[in-house]
């Protein structure tokens, strides 16, 4: 089964380049999400993480934007198992999809 991923390294661009079109720092993100540190904004913006939904939908709001508007979707396909554990980094993803498939080929 193929589906459409999303670009984080494009989306963190996009939600920086927005924010920054409209005068909002990080600063004010984090107050506005009440985080205790401007640390996973910043991850966003670099797209080293991507947000939430709840958070994207939160910030798609303060931005006053739709969340499409926000993501950028990858020129690729996966196909295959897929964990979708957005508030983990991205090595902690290919690591669960790593032991999957090393558990299926034992048991085969």
């Amino acid at each position: 089964m193929e589906y459409p991923v999303i670009d984080m390294e494009k989306t963190g661009k996009k939600i920086r380049e927005v924010c920054e079109k409209q005068g909002i720092l990080a600063k004010e993100i984090k107050e506005y999400m009440g985080f205790s540190a401007v640390q996973s904004v910043y991850d966003w913006f670099r797209g080293k993480n991507l947000p939430t939904v709840d958070n994207l939908y939160a910030l798609s709001r303060l931005l006053r934007v739709s969340m499409e508007t926000l993501v950028v979707a990858s020129d690729r396909v996966e196909a295959g198992l897929r964990c979708e554990l957005l508030v983990l980094p991205r090595w902690y993803n290919q690591k669960l999809v790593q032991q999957y498939w090393k558990r299926m080929k034992l048991a085969a």
